[in-house]
């Protein structure tokens, strides 16, 4: 015989008198969950596969509560086994994530003879307003107060909309508006403790039946984490020339999913496959401070290239706990990478591309004072002492001891180069300066003059590579300048100047924009 259980759920007066009450009723009426013909034993005779994809790892990093819609995407393959009779079984298992894709979950039978004939999710409990409108139709017992004295009302609920309406056992209808509980008899077997999903399956014959149960999640997300130390190769420093540098890589592992992984077999892909959204995720309320655990030494992940991603499967089992940052190795340092150091001034970049010629004086780029950038350039090639696919992620630059900056990583393939722009130089300045501006309307053409000065403090020459926007439209040419120029991309020059130790130096140039009939306004 069943025996009646008593849930009661204590609610205070403001939080439960028809206003919207904070999420927290799901943690009060946690417990095991009922009882089926078969009883789930997760993670015996078996072990969790987890693969991780990169992407969302900043905004993820940041979110401070489990939620159906956010960021980060995982795989899960979670071992399962039942006790099963002959016949129809109803199955279930919980512990699911708050952010599991339950309608991609898939369970699939390692038994013979066992068919799985159809599958259901039970959402947990996501409020008081949740919990009410589970109830209704249902007999609960509310306590509220009337002057000074304590009442107590039970009766079938009816309505949840303008306090807590009872059919009571008399006949009378009976609206509280004020209560300051309610509780409901057999709230174990009415409402889920938990979240959970149920299936209905049909065995040839009684005994153990092995499972996989398989589903996408969020609030897993990765990116690369990546040291490079670098030193100077024979040159003296800032010249700008070539350098080495020894490179580690690692991954970081944000888990704010709300559960734990133990002993998972972890398989972490570089690559973000396009995924239709579910809903728009809530806001973060406060950002996680975690400190990334540093992993022992061990072996390397297995390089392997999965579909049109790359996947590193790393070996053995690992443990990512709930709300931790986990740190394990990528691939083995590269020692010695060829590199160069140089400095770059930028004034703006000229991505857009305008439907008809930009003609106002003002719309060059960027004038007056304009920074040095240091940068590191290194080619992803086995000949200079990588060639290896580099997974996004952020790069710290150190000069031996000193740090020197941080950059941001794309996912990189083998072959091609990697520029790194890490900070701004302290003794080199530049200072571009518009010097003629020419528009010959019924020419349909316009010259335009700068001049860039480049300011060099250091006690050596120093180069220095000026790139300059070619916004105005896609038909231009350099007519004259006083350092040969090279074309960067459709719209966009490079000039090298070596400017001299302790001086200065000016390049000057001239370009020539022309359109055809009829592209005007």
């Amino acid at each position: 015989m069943h025996r009646p259980q008593l849930l009661v759920l204590t609610c205070v007066l403001a939080a439960c008198s028809g206003e919207p009450a904070p999420d927290t009723t799901a943690a009060s009426v946690r417990g095991d969950s009922p009882t089926t013909e078969g009883q789930a034993t997760p993670g015996s005779r078996g072990t969790t596969r987890l693969t991780i994809y990169s992407g969302d790892y900043e905004a993820l990093a940041q979110t401070a509560s489990p939620s159906p819609s956010m960021p980060g995407y995982a795989l899960v393959e979670r071992p399962l086994e039942y006790q099963l009779q002959a016949g129809p079984n109803e199955i279930s298992a919980t512990g699911m994530p708050a952010s599991t894709d339950v309608e991609a979950a898939i369970l699939r039978s390692k038994a013979p003879g066992v068919t799985i004939e159809s599958q259901r999710h039970v959402a947990a409990l996501t409020g008081t307003g949740d919990l009410v409108s589970r109830l209704l139709g249902h007999r609960i017992t509310v306590e509220h107060t009337s002057g000074n004295a304590k009442q107590t009302d039970s009766g079938v609920l009816v309505d949840a909309s303008d306090g807590l309406t009872l059919a009571l056992n008399d006949g009378r209808i009976k609206t509280i508006r004020g209560y300051d509980s309610f509780s409901v008899v057999d709230g174990a077997r009415l409402l889920p403790q938990q979240a959970r999903i149920e299936w209905t399956v049909t065995a040839a014959s009684p005994g153990d039946a092995r499972f996989t149960l398989a589903y996408p999640m969020g609030g897993l997300a990765w990116r690369a984490e990546y040291l490079a130390t670098i030193e100077d190769a024979g040159a003296e420093a800032g010249q700008g020339n070539d350098c080495q540098l020894a490179l580690e890589g690692a991954a970081l592992i944000a888990n704010r999913a709300g559960v734990s992984f133990s002993d998972a077999q972890l398989t972490l892909v570089a690559g973000e496959p396009r995924r239709v959204a579910r809903g728009s995720g809530g806001s973060p309320e406060a950002m996680y401070q975690d400190m990334a655990r540093a992993a022992p030494a061990a072996k390397m992940p297995i390089e392997r290239e999965s579909a049109e991603y790359h996947a590193y499967e790393v070996p053995g089992t690992i443990r990512i706990g709930s709300g931790s940052t986990e740190r394990v190795p990528l691939f083995p340092a590269a020692a010695s990478v060829a590199c160069e150091r140089g400095y770059v001034v930028d004034a703006g970049d000229a991505q857009w591309q305008p439907p008809f010629p930009l003609l106002e004086p003002g719309q060059h780029g960027r004038t007056g004072a304009l920074p040095v950038t240091v940068a590191v350039t290194v080619a992803n090639t086995e000949a200079a002492g990588l060639g290896r696919p580099l997974p996004a992620g952020r790069v710290r630059l150190q000069d031996g001891d000193d740090f020197l900056g941080e950059s941001t990583l794309q996912h990189t393939a083998t072959g091609s180069e990697v520029h790194l722009e890490v900070g701004t130089a302290f003794d080199l300045g530049a200072e571009r300066e518009s010097t003629d501006f020419r528009l010959d309307a019924n020419g349909r053409s316009l010259t335009e003059s700068f001049r860039i000065t480049l300011r060099n403090a250091r006690q050596q020459d120093v180069q220095v590579e000026v790139l300059e926007p070619l916004p105005r439209w896609s038909e231009w040419e350099i007519i004259s300048s006083s350092v040969e120029p090279e074309k960067k991309e459709d719209r966009r020059v490079g000039f090298d100047v070596t400017v001299p130790a302790g001086g200065e130096r000016e390049l000057e140039y001239t370009v020539r924009y022309r359109w055809p009939q009829g592209v005007m306004r």
